[in-house]
Parts: C-alpha cells; sequence; structure tokens
C-alpha cells in the first residue's frame, strides 16, 4: 500500500532531519496562517505554499466552502473559531484552484441529482450564480471559481469575532485563486501574508 510504504519512508528519512521541528511543536502551535481550501487531492496546502508543518492551519472541504454562521456546520464553524479565538492567527487564506468540481457542480446542478448531499453542499455557494449571470460561455468557470472564493470572504465577515478582528487590524483576509497546469497563483485581494 502506497500510504503505509511512505509512512516508513517519511520515519526513516524525512522525520530525523526534521526532529527539531518536531521536537517544538510537540508545546503547540502558533501558525500565522489559517489556510481554506477545497479537499481535492490535487491541492496540497504545505507543498505549494512552501510552509513547514505548523506554520499553516489548515482546514479542507469541497469546493473552500465557509458556511454563514449559524447554518449547523459545526466541524467548520468550530475551526474558524479556534483558529481566530485560541490560535490569533494574522492571516485567512480562502484558496480556490482550477478545474474546480464543487463549482462546475453549482453551474449544473442537475448533474449532481444522484449526490443530493453534495448538491446541497454545493448550493451554500449560489450566491455565486448571480455575480456570474453575465459571463459568456468561455469564462464562466473562471470567473464562478474567483466568486466563489470572494463569496467566503463575505461569510467570513459575517462571523463577529471575525469581522472584530479585521476591524482591530489584528487579522486580514486574502482570496487566492491556484492553477495546477501552470502552479500560477492569481490573488484575488490586496495585502501580504
Amino acid at each position: 500500500m502506497k500510504i503505509r510504504e511512505g509512512f516508513a519512508r517519511f520515519q526513516a528519512s524525512i522525520q530525523p532531519t526534521m526532529q527539531p521541528i518536531y521536537s517544538e511543536l510537540e508545546n503547540g502551535q502558533s501558525p500565522e496562517t489559517f489556510f481554506i481550501t477545497c479537499s481535492d487531492s490535487r491541492i496540497s496546502p504545505n507543498l505549494i505554499t512552501q510552509t513547514d508543518p505548523g506554520e499553516i492551519f489548515v482546514i479542507r472541504n469541497a469546493g473552500n466552502i465557509v458556511p454563514k454562521p449559524g447554518t449547523g456546520e459545526l466541524s467548520i464553524e468550530g475551526t474558524i473559531e479556534y483558529a481566530v479565538q485560541v490560535l490569533k492567527v494574522k492571516n485567512i487564506v480562502v484558496c480556490g484552484h482550477s478545474q474546480c468540481g464543487a463549482v462546475g457542480g453549482l453551474l449544473d446542478l442537475e448533474s449532481l441529482e444522484t449526490l443530493p448531499a453534495v448538491r446541497d453542499w454545493v448550493s451554500k455557494s449560489g450566491a455565486v450564480l448571480a455575480k456570474i449571470k453575465d459571463c459568456d460561455a468561455e469564462s464562466r468557470s473562471e470567473e464562478a471559481i474567483k466568486a466563489n472564493v470572494m463569496l467566503q470572504l463575505d461569510h467570513l465577515m459575517e462571523y463577529e469575532y471575525v469581522r472584530s478582528a479585521v476591524e482591530r487590524g489584528d487579522l486580514e483576509l486574502h482570496g487566492i485563486v491556484y492553477h495546477f497546469g501552470s502552479g500560477q497563483v492569481d490573488y484575488l485581494t490586496d495585502g501580504t501574508f
């Protein structure tokens, strides 16, 4: 099994070289950035950001969706709350990506008839459809991916503690889109992180 072999290689050759980092992480974590991205297997957050373990706090789900507060998505709401209230991250990055299947499903909800949970999940980004209604067919998917990232930033600002931290200047929100083929990143918001 490839995963078991990977663990063995990690323990034999990588763990020993990174032991100082892992020893320090035994005492806790203090990442500066909370990275919200898609569960798509082609995205490897630490690889594309070139960060070490402990440097970014990550949550992944289909379509990098941030549900509005109070919708009962406690796993995501709890992770946002922990990142902002306990870890006191300085940045939240919502990372969308090219060829996003979740956004593709949102653009064609009928294709998800046999996947009702997926259909209901991606429908949480339904406001994207109004934002791209005037796009031509060629750019529709790409514009929907960008609009989806920006919508999630809007949803984050609906969390009172996120909004308060942003207004105090303790937290910045960033939106990006990563392109698989080229490795290019589109920065949709200003700011440095």
